[in-house]
């Protein structure tokens, strides 16, 4: 169990002094040190509640209960852009490869590079400080430290008795003293005490407390220096766990990131001092010089960073020192760059090229951190070189960017060996051509020429270049290549020349498949792995494993390269044809003849179907599969899985996801698109003639439907009065005649559009007339709501009532009596009343347009029905019931649907409602003659999608809109955005909040 100041346990003495908020580095780094005390340093990374708190840094605010083998995405992202809306593997604009290298292994679970950088990030004054932000304490009293934090204190140290760490790391004031907690003790020998209380460890026991070694306040450490109990030490103000009271303590050198010595100094100048080590001015010109011919290593100088400096010059590796790893050691947060040239070059020579580049990448972040742009310039060079070496194409045009132009003839080979992988082997053979032309006297150039005629077998540039390569290192291999090639290569032979010698074999039959395959595996060159492994498996296709190809895969993701990414896709088997068969017949029968496990999915409505054969894949998979249509290749216990997007006429309508076994040979995959067409006709639907339903009030038993039904339901058999609410064609007519149908009235029902008619004929429509009562009434005549006695009357458009209307229609809700135009006689009458309107009655209400009292009579009870816009869900459900009464209507029989219409339908806007479907539906069924009813026959899925929006909704818009195009115009500088739109700074910030707008994910969309 952990104790900190960042788990709310105590306040710190102090801020971070670097970084503000998320998305700031330092901040970054501060939130993953905590996670990585709370379980990532072992692999098992929390999910993490933490807040921000200036100046203080990242808080915990609650104890993390889960935990995984990698951070939450979400996380990373809030700790890499400020916002979890930006995918967390993107890369921020100004991010160092460090950076973006330490974010990479954090996606992966690796926390190592985040706690190297802590040294280029923080000075050694901001560590120590930082100490005291980020030390956590167990139950043992032990230190808990990330490792840039780690090399500061002596490991004796970092155990004390339980409290005293606590009391080192939270007492103390803005200077690092230790301030006084409790009561103080008489009896305690405070004369004493006060003399020796000030340094935070004392070196040796001073004679005036030899007294008292056995007292609990007085522990030795093994190293044989004393440390008082900081509770005591407190009231003479002695020093915590503060720079002050730590730089003593903690070990110096470059490794440790203190400034350097003068010698050093000047040598990261470029220059020499008198003093530098004996014997080694000869071979520090020549270094300084970048001459091609170098002395032998001077003698060991015995100081750790002219040792490893040593190392360059071929010298043995240097002894351990404190602050520095082991060799090979890894990842690790010494400052020292000569340390990391050194390592980044024994890599290198230990065939290890990923380490070697990640060696270079922490060399050149600490010169860049020591300003020696120089010495930086040299590391992005062998950073570039390595990075080539590695295949990683856009890391070598990286750090080719930061290193330079190279000297000549450098330049020239580093152009030809990027045409071996970007161009076809004619153009690339035009830049090796321009290489050995202009630097006849190049060995390395004359190297290539006869290296890219052996890969080609164009053995008279073999010959013109031998000549010219006796000391290459492939010239006993070139050599052997114009002969018959039929030895095994020489045993002390290096692994490019090995696995050029295996390949070759291989070519004209004479070697072995497995001896390649080894020769191939020890080779620490990626881009030659990659080019001679296309190469055997194309001249080789009995050697094609599906192990093999996914190996070749992962070279050419990290290098990025368009020609080599073609050719190894040609390398699967092409599709085979198939006969025509019914679908599900082709899909079961395919399924029962495989050997290995093979699974389709396919969404239907909001149900994943699935149907496969064999072993289940990995959980998440189908799931996944059928979320992105396709999955790249990937293992899986003991199958390769590889997952295949299935679309017809240009929709998706399902995926397959195929495993096969890493040795075997890959079998030749389902041809996509007839696969697709089979999955189509197995999921093409024909809606049942009739289907039996309410009218148009159809619902599969969802919200937002189902509540208006179940409400319905409930008032259809009183007399209250209904108010029927919903935008137009959401169906209220029909609405009105299911609430008649339940209710069980005898009479029938009448209904009444009260926009249709003038108000004098709208009286007459409504209440009836005698004769002689107007010009033209030559008869007596029933209106509509006599018509409608023992029934329901269904008003619709009732806001659209005169006033005079109104007061006429209330008194027959309230007395329920009419007078016909034209009568004094009244006439009693039992009707039920149903009103509806598309318009908001409360609205009129208020502003006097309609009489409050007639709008408490009418809504005994409301019914609001939802637009189609909300019923989306519903789609699979309403659509093969909408088409058979369209094809009703349009006299034409029932089409079977394609699938995904109801889902591409469904992104519709549809502010018709069902009735604007209704009639499209009605066009399409026309257009498709009798076939299969498909997306292409409803021309409304290729129109711009209508977004019907109210006052508010089109000016909130408006309001984003203009934000974004004035913080764009503006570069994203607040200060100058607000002053443009005539706003305070702050008033910006809380204008961005209400409108939604995340401006962090706004400005790193924006590339400012």
């Amino acid at each position: 169990m952990l104790s900190a100041a960042w788990l709310g346990h105590w306040k710190a003495p102090w801020g971070l002094d670097r970084g503000r908020r998320w998305g700031d580095v330092p901040w970054a780094l501060a939130a993953i040190s905590q996670a990585w005390l709370l379980g990532g340093r072992d692999g098992s990374w929390p999910r993490l509640a933490q807040e921000a708190r200036r100046p203080g840094g990242p808080q915990v605010t609650q104890g993390p209960t889960t935990f995984g083998p990698r951070p939450d995405p979400t996380w990373v992202a809030l700790l890499r852009h400020g916002s979890p809306g930006i995918p967390a593997a993107q890369r921020g604009a100004r991010e160092t490869e460090l950076l973006a290298w330490a974010w990479e292994a954090l996606l992966e679970g690796d926390g190592e590079p985040w706690m190297a950088a802590g040294s280029v990030l923080l000075d050694h004054p901001q560590r120590l400080r930082w100490i005291a932000l980020l030390g956590a304490v167990d139950d043992t009293g032990t230190l808990h430290l990330p490792p840039f934090l780690e090399l500061l204190v002596p490991p004796v140290l970092r155990r004390l008795p339980p409290g005293w760490w606590e009391g080192l790391l939270r007492s103390q004031d803005a200077e690092g003293r230790l301030l006084p907690e409790g009561a103080l003790d008489p009896t305690l020998p405070w004369p004493v005490l006060q003399a020796h209380a000030g340094p935070l460890a004392l070196e040796v026991l001073p004679p005036d407390l030899a007294p008292y070694t056995s007292a609990p306040w007085l522990v030795a450490l093994p190293d044989g220096r004393w440390v008082l109990d900081p509770r005591l030490r407190a009231w003479a103000r002695g020093l915590g766990a503060s720079p002050l009271g730590l730089a003593p303590l903690a070990p110096g050198g470059l490794a440790l990131g203190t400034a350097p010595d003068p010698p050093l100094a000047a040598l990261l100048r470029l220059q020499l001092a008198g003093d530098q080590p004996r014997d080694w001015r000869e071979a520090l010109e020549a270094d300084l010089h970048e001459a091609l011919q170098r002395p032998a290593p001077p003698p060991p100088s015995g100081h750790p960073t002219w040792d490893r400096l040593r190392m360059r010059w071929g010298g043995e590796p240097a002894l351990p020192a404190p602050g520095y790893p082991p060799w090979a050691g890894g990842v690790h947060p010494c400052a020292d760059p000569f340390h990391w040239m050194a390592e980044g070059l024994r890599a290198d020579r230990a065939c290890d090229p990923e380490a070697s580049l990640r060696a270079f990448t922490l060399a050149h972040a600490h010169f860049v951190r020591l300003g020696t742009s120089g010495w930086a310039e040299r590391a992005a060079s062998n950073a570039a070189h390595l990075a080539l070496k590695w295949a990683d194409l856009p890391a070598h045009a990286r750090w080719a960017a930061l290193r330079g132009p190279l000297p000549q003839p450098w330049q020239d080979l580093e152009t030809a060996q990027l045409a071996e992988v970007n161009l076809e082997p004619d153009a690339a053979l035009v830049r090796i051509r321009r290489l050995v032309e202009a630097h006849p006297g190049f060995t390395a150039g004359w190297g290539m020429l006869a290296l890219h005629g052996a890969d080609r077998e164009q053995w008279d540039l073999v010959r013109e270049a031998l000549t010219h390569v006796q000391d290459h290192p492939y010239a006993r291999f070139l050599q052997a290549a114009l002969g018959p090639l039929t030895e095994d290569p020489p045993a002390d032979a290096d692994p490019e020349t090995r696995l050029s010698w295996e390949a070759h074999r291989l070519f004209r039959g004479t070697g072995e498949p497995r001896a390649f395959w080894a020769a191939w595996a020890d080779c620490p060159t990626q881009i030659m792995r990659l080019e001679l492994g296309l190469q055997v498996l194309e001249r080789r296709p009995d050697l094609r494993r599906a192990e093999a190809l996914l190996a070749l895969q992962a070279i050419a993701d990290r290098a990025r390269s368009a020609r080599h990414q073609g050719r190894l896709a040609a390398l699967w088997p092409t599709p085979e044809a198939s006969p025509s068969l019914p679908a599900r017949t082709l899909l079961e029968q395919w399924l029962a003849q495989r050997s290995t496990p093979t699974w389709l999915v396919w969404e239907e409505g909001a149900r994943l179907h699935t149907l496969g054969t064999g072993a289940p894949p990995p959980e998440g998979a189908l799931s996944r599969l059928a979320r992105d249509g396709a999955l790249a290749p990937f293992q899986h216990d003991t199958w390769i899985w590889r997952g295949h997007p299935l679309t017809w006429e240009g929709c998706p309508v399902g995926a397959v996801l195929v495993a096969q076994a890493p040795e075997a040979v890959p079998g030749p995959p389902l041809e996509p698109l007839l696969l697709a067409s089979w999955l189509a006709r197995l999921q093409e639907t024909r809606p049942a003639e009739p289907i039996g339903d309410a009218g148009l009030l159809l619902t599969d038993g969802s919200e937002p439907m189902a509540s208006v039904l179940r409400e319905l339901e409930r008032v259809a058999g009183s007399d209250l009065p209904v108010l029927i609410l919903g935008a137009t064609g959401t169906g209220k007519e029909l609405a009105a005649r299911e609430l008649h149908q339940r209710s069980g009235r005898s009479g029938a029902l009448v209904a009444v559009n009260c926009s249709a008619f003038a108000e004098g004929l709208l009286e007459s429509e409504l209440f009836g007339h005698v004769k002689g009562a107007f010009t033209g009434a030559d008869r007596d005549r029933r209106g509509a709501i006599e018509a409608a006695r023992g029934g329901t009357l269904f008003l619709d458009e009732v806001a659209d009532l005169s006033p005079r209307l109104q007061s006429l229609l209330l008194r027959v809700l309230q007395e329920r009596e009419i007078r016909r135009v034209g009568s004094d006689q009244s006439i009693r009458v039992d009707v039920r009343f149903a009103a509806a309107t598309h318009r908001p009655l409360e609205e009129l209400a208020e502003s006097g347009a309609f009489r409050r009292d007639l709008l408490f009579r009418l809504q005994g009870a409301v019914l609001r029905l939802p637009p189609l816009s909300a019923r989306r869900h519903e789609f699979p459900f309403l659509l093969p019931r909408l088409v058979v009464k369209a094809a009703s209507a349009a006299r034409r029989p029932v089409p079977a649907l394609a699938p995904g219409l109801p889902q591409a339908l469904a992104r519709l806007a549809w502010p018709g409602n069902v009735r604007e479907l209704l009639h499209a539906l009605e066009r399409a069924i026309l257009r498709c003659e009798g076939g299969t009813l498909r997306a292409a026959h409803v021309p409304e899925l290729e129109a711009p999608v209508f977004q019907a929006r109210g006052w508010d909704d089109a000016t909130r818009a408006f309001q984003r809109r203009l934000l974004l195009d004035t913080l764009q115009a503006c570069g994203f500088r607040m200060a100058e955005a607000a002053e443009t739109l005539g706003l305070a700074r702050p008033a910006l910030y809380a204008t961005a909040r209400r409108l939604g707008v995340d401006l962090v994910a706004e400005r790193s969309r924006s590339g400012v």
